[in-house]
Formats: structure tokens, C-alpha cells, sequence
């Protein structure tokens, strides 16, 4: 559906294959519970179309409860949890990470972090995880080595560009094996950085064991 306010047009997703890591981590980062019915389906929109919240509030009731009835169906929708193994973006091949027991200190360090606020830093986390294509035979393929500034600028492409749908099927992945293993705690966060550094030597050793079916 697209939604016309003052001649511009404005889509109403239907599927989360529609709606971007951008658009949904601004949904989740301001979302209110304590506001009216009405407050909550503005918010909505204008989070899941990027239109103005007062444009939205001088369109047609029965306009605004229609686009506000497909967005509902689509929340109350898991996305799913398949996981894209690779994708396209700008003619690029990005590939999630081949091999999760075998990630590297600064790799494992960086998304132990971002899983701090998981959602919020989704697209760090997808950066880290997702990288380009190097070299691929039949189902097999290789990525590019691990850089935290290209990291850094994968993840902002990201977040624009990955769909919900993608995402969530990465994160149900990569969550389910590593984060009782690389959630941070306040003890965690308190320790030497030599303790630290062993912390997560051993964490390494518990999600290789997980990613062999093992443990």
C-alpha cells in the first residue's frame, strides 16, 4: 500500500523483508508504552514510512486506521529465523562468517561489546558477521579478513540496506549459540584486562564446542 500525504508517497510494508534495520531500531529505540492507542499508531508509521508524525496526523481517519491495520498484522508477525547465508548490495556479495569457532580475538571482542544494547547496535554486530565474498567454490566461500574500520562503514551501509528479515534470521543464528557465553555482565566489566583477556579465551573455546555439537 502506499500511503499519498501532500503528493508525496509513502509505503505501508506488509512483509519485514520491506522494513529496514534503520527504520525498525527507531522503532524499538522509541517506542513508549505508557502513550495513548492513538500516540502508538502514529509512532508506528511514521517510524516504519519515515514520514513526519504531524503529516500523519491530518490525513483521513479511515486512510490512517487502514495503513495502521497492516502495520499491526506485520508486528504481531515473527520474521523469520532462516538464515541468509549470503546477499547482494551494490553489486557486492556479502557472506555471513563461515566459521564462528574460528573468529579471532579483535572479532570476538568487538561483538561481545556491541551485544551490549543488541538491538541498538544490530548493524555492528551484522558488520562484523557479514562480510565481502573473497573467494567461492561451489557452496564454500571465504570473506574478507576482519577490519574494524571497514566494520564500521559496512554497518552503517547496513542499516539501510539489510531488511528486518535478513537480520533476524542472522541474530536467531549467531544469538542462540554465543550470547550466554559473550553476554556482559557488571563483574565482567569490572575485571583486569588480563582476566579479561582469559574470560574470553575460554568463552572462544565454549562457542567452538557449541559450533561442533559438543557441548
Amino acid at each position: 500500500m502506499q500511503l499519498v500525504i501532500n503528493k508525496d508517497e509513502y509505503h505501508i510494508p506488509s512483509k519485514w523483508n520491506e522494513v529496514s534495520l534503520r527504520k525498525y531500531q527507531l522503532f524499538m529505540s522509541t517506542y513508549k508504552d505508557d502513550v495513548s492507542d492513538g500516540e502508538k499508531q502514529l509512532h508506528l508509521l511514521s517510524c516504519f514510512t519515515g514520514a513526519n508524525p504531524e503529516l500523519i496526523a491530518d490525513i483521513p481517519k479511515k486512510l490512517l486506521n487502514k495503513a495502521s491495520a497492516i502495520l499491526a498484522e506485520l508486528v504481531e508477525t515473527k520474521p523469520s529465523e532462516d538464515l541468509a547465508v549470503h546477499f547482494e548490495i551494490n553489486n557486492i556479495e556479502y557472506g555471513f562468517h563461515p566459521n564462528l569457532s574460528n573468529l579471532k580475538l579483535k572479532e570476538f571482542v568487538d561483538l561481545d561489546n556491541a551485544l551490549t544494547d543488541s538491538w541498538q547496535n544490530m548493524h555492528k554486530i551484522m558488520g562484523i558477521l557479514y562480510r565481502p565474498i573473497t573467494k567461492r567454490k561451489k557452496d564454500k566461500y571465504n570473506i574478507e579478513d576482519y577490519d574494524f574500520i571497514s566494520a564500521s562503514k559496512r554497518a552503517e551501509l547496513f542499516r539501510d540496506a539489510m531488511s528486518v528479515e535478513i537480520v533476524n534470521g542472522a541474530a536467531a543464528f549467531f544469538l542462540s549459540i554465543a550470547i550466554d557465553y559473550m553476554r556482559i555482565t557488571q563483574a565482567y566489566s569490572n575485571l583486569d584486562r588480563r582476566t579479561r583477556r582469559e574470560h574470553i579465551r575460554q568463552t572462544k573455546k565454549h562457542l567452538a564446542k557449541r559450533m561442533d555439537g559438543t557441548a
